[in-house]
């Protein structure tokens, strides 16, 4: 190993765009997210993804400001310093660990889960899920480790493989009920509840979009970082758009504008893929495996790198910011925190099997536990990069200051992240879910404390961080 830097000029502004469009999972994250948004919002869901997909606009557009000023692979972590300081940088880089770990220990989750669930139904084999996670896991990070490069290229073309299913089956879906096609599930009053039917299920939505940000962590590896990290950031917002109202609007018109059966389905969108597309069907359910080890190699490739960036800068152990000559890969921070990742899901596993939570082994239920307690924390980072980025602006580049562009935006963005935590807060939500907010707000404290305390060590005598690379 040695301290050396990650090689720039590598990735173009479509290399981004697929792992960013990867990373958000539209296959794996509509399997099993879109069920619940149409039980909440009724017929009228793809509203409800509209309304997630303008919020996250909002972020992409306030983070886009930073990296078109200071592209670094520490990405959220590097932006908060800028705006808020050094304890909220440390801090920040506590949270980008445990909220993103913990995220992406349900995608590792799911790459054993969904593959079993697919060898059970077509291969009449029914194999451990865990055991296939490690593996397809171990897999991905062999691949990680080749490079940045190649493991984009695989990534690329796993998003093509899946999304030409998905919209293949979608059109087939509306083909066969094209003499039932309506307008209803982009009219208001086909949202169930109105403003509390689409607050319901905005939660959830927003969650099917976590990804998008990780074309910013890229942005040392990549091509003309200022230019290309915010048009792959903006392209892939807008195809994920898209692609996901195309699913919903394919999905509630195969039930019939019928939001009862989807609520009763494991998968709605197989369900229909299945009546629709018959022996093919098997390919939405290979789409689903190719589209969660498409998130999981893009998600653990740039999650890592902002580890690689805390340890270089000194808010990480400092052997986490080394890379390997010749690959120029953080080796070290890619297997820290893919491990981290897989005892999280060893200890999420053991606790349930214990009985703690809902004392199943159900892989679909550790990858929702996993996902919506990370997501949680990983809104504390959003919500800091959003508050910084008025006082970057200001105190850095006050000759370009606009209060819409950089208040009026990242605040609006901010609000829209009030949504979830007063959902996920609401009164009788069942265990363990009722505790995951508290428990996010208590990592966030601790992140708080350590940093201050990281930072007074230096003032103290400690090694203090690398100036970031700036490009």
């Amino acid at each position: 190993m040695a301290s050396e830097r990650l090689q720039g000029g590598q990735l173009t502004t479509v290399d981004l765009t697929a792992s960013t469009v990867a990373n958000i999972g539209p296959g794996i994250d509509f399997y099993f997210g879109f069920g619940v948004i149409a039980v909440t919002a009724g017929v009228g869901a793809p509203l409800t993804i509209v309304a997630a997909a303008v919020a996250v606009l909002l972020l992409a557009v306030s983070v886009a400001e930073f990296t078109r000023d200071e592209p670094s692979a520490g990405s959220f972590i590097e932006f908060v310093e800028s705006g808020l300081g050094p304890v909220a940088g440390v801090a920040t880089a506590l949270l980008v660990v445990v909220g993103y770990t913990i995220a992406m220990a349900g995608v590792f989750t799911m790459s054993g889960g969904f593959v079993a669930d697919t060898l059970a139904r077509y291969a009449h084999v029914t194999v451990p899920w865990g055991p296939i996670a490690v593996a397809a896991t171990l897999g991905a990070l062999a691949l990680m480790v080749r490079g940045i490069r190649p493991s984009t290229s695989v990534v690329g073309g796993a998003v093509v493989f899946q999304v030409v299913v998905m919209v293949v089956a979608c059109a087939v879906i509306l083909v066969d009920h094209r003499g039932h096609l309506t307008g209803a599930p982009f009219r208001w009053s086909h949202v169930t509840g109105g403003i509390s039917g689409l607050s319901a299920g905005f939660p959830l939505a927003l969650y099917m979009f976590i990804g998008w940000e990780n074309g910013p962590a890229l942005a040392e590896e990549c091509r003309d970082p200022r230019r290309s990290v915010p048009r792959a950031l903006l392209v892939s917002i807008a195809i994920a758009t898209g692609l996901f109202v195309l699913f919903a609007y394919a999905t509630v018109t195969g039930f019939g504008y019928d939001v009862s059966p989807i609520g009763r389905s494991s998968i709605p969108f197989l369900t229909v893929a299945d009546q629709a597309l018959g022996p093919f069907a098997v390919l939405a359910w290979l789409a689903g495996v190719v589209s969660v080890l498409a998130t999981l190699v893009s998600g653990a490739n740039s999650q890592s790198r902002m580890v690689y960036d805390a340890g270089r800068t000194g808010k990480l152990p400092s052997w986490l910011g080394t890379v390997r000559a010749g690959t120029h890969v953080p080796v070290r921070a890619l297997v820290a925190f893919v491990g981290a990742g897989l005892a999280v899901m060893a200890v999420w596993a053991l606790a349930h099997v214990l009985g703690a939570g809902t004392g199943s082994m159900d892989p679909v239920g550790l990858y929702a536990e996993c996902s919506t307690f990370g997501t949680i924390v990983i809104l504390f980072v959003y919500l800091l990069a959003m508050v910084a980025l008025p006082r970057y602006v200001w105190t850095r580049h006050r000759d370009r200051f606009s209060a819409v562009r950089h208040v009026g935006v990242p605040l609006a963005g901010a609000a829209a992240l009030v949504v979830p935590f007063v959902s996920l807060c609401t009164p009788g939500q069942p265990a363990p879910y009722d505790v995951f907010p508290y428990a996010a707000l208590g990592v966030a404290l601790a992140a708080g404390v350590a940093g201050t305390l990281v930072v007074r060590h230096r003032a103290d005598g400690g090694s203090g961080a690398e100036a970031s690379p700036r490009r």
